[in-house]
C-alpha cells in the first residue's frame, strides 16, 4: 500500500551519480532488443537509457505512424544526438511523420521529465539498469508510467548467489554492469512490489563477469567473486491490470 511508499531520491544525488557516466563498451552496451514486434505496432513505447537513439530508431519503425516512442538518457549531449538523427530515421522507416520523442531524464524519476502514470504501453531496458542509482527505485517508476496489463521488456543480469556490497559497489564505480547484478530473487521480488506479474524469461545465456559489448571484448573487473556465475536475462514482465 501507500504507506511504504519512500521518500523521493534527491535531484542532486541522481545528478552526482549520473554525472559523466556513459558506461560505454562494457556488457551495459549491449541491446539484444528481443521485441515482440506484433505486439508493439501502434503503442506507445518508452526507451529508458536509449543513449544515441538507435534502439529508438528501430522501435519507431515498429510501432508504425499510429504509434509513438519515448527516448530517455540522462546525458544530454546523447539526447541531442538521438535528437538529430530522428528526421532521417523517420524517413528511413517510410513513416509518413515523426513518431518519435527525447527527453533527458534520470531511471529513477521519469516524473522530473514530465512523464505521466499509467500512459504507457510498453517500455525497454537493457542491460545498464545494474548501474542505476537505485534499481528498486527505477523499477517502481517503470510500474508507476506502464498501463495496467503494459509491458516491461527488461534485460539484465542475475548473479547465482547474493553478493558482498564492497564487490558490487567498486563493480559499479568501474561501470562493469555483470559484477554489479544481484539475483533472481532479488529482481523478482523488486519486480512483484512494484505491482507486476511473475516475469517470463524469453532468453538467458551465461555471461563472463569482464564480457564487454561484443564476444572477445573484455573490460575490467573487480576481484573477490570469481566463483560467482553471471546469467544474461531478456525477461517480459506484465504489470498487473
Amino acid at each position: 500500500g501507500s504507506q511504504n511508499v519512500p521518500a523521493e531520491i534527491p535531484a542532486g544525488v541522481l545528478a552526482k551519480h549520473y554525472g559523466g557516466k556513459q558506461f560505454e563498451y562494457g556488457f551495459a552496451s549491449v541491446c539484444k532488443m528481443l521485441l515482440p514486434r506484433e505486439e508493439l505496432k501502434g503503442k506507445k513505447v518508452l526507451d529508458i537509457c536509449c543513449r544515441r537513439g538507435r534502439g529508438v530508431y528501430k522501435l519507431s519503425s515498429l510501432v508504425g505512424d499510429s504509434g509513438e516512442v519515448m527516448g530517455v538518457d540522462w546525458s544530454p549531449s546523447y539526447v541531442e544526438e538521438a535528437k538529430d538523427g530522428m528526421s532521417r530515421a523517420w524517413h528511413e522507416s517510410g513513416l509518413s511523420r515523426n513518431n518519435m520523442e527525447f527527453r533527458v531524464a534520470f531511471p529513477e524519476d521519469l516524473i522530473g521529465a514530465g512523464i505521466g502514470s499509467s500512459v504507457y504501453d510498453a517500455i525497454y531496458v537493457n542491460n545498464v539498469i545494474t548501474l542505476f542509482y537505485d534499481q528498486e527505485q527505477a523499477i517502481r517508476e517503470f510500474g508507476r508510467v506502464l498501463k495496467p496489463g503494459g509491458l516491461l521488456i527488461l534485460e539484465t543480469i542475475f548473479a547465482d548467489r547474493p553478493r558482498t556490497d564492497s564487490v558490487v559497489d567498486e563493480a559499479r564505480s568501474i561501470g562493469n554492469s555483470v559484477q554489479a547484478a544481484r539475483t533472481e530473487q532479488e529482481n523478482f521480488a523488486w519486480l512483484e512490489a512494484a505491482g507486476f506479474e511473475a516475469p517470463s524469461v524469453e532468453e538467458s545465456f551465461e555471461v563472463e563477469a569482464d564480457r564487454g559489448y561484443k564476444a572477445g571484448h573484455v573490460v575490467p573487473k573487480v576481484a573477490g567473486d570469481e566463483n560467482v556465475k553471471f546469467t544474461a536475462v531478456s525477461l517480459y514482465v506484465r504489470k498487473k491490470r
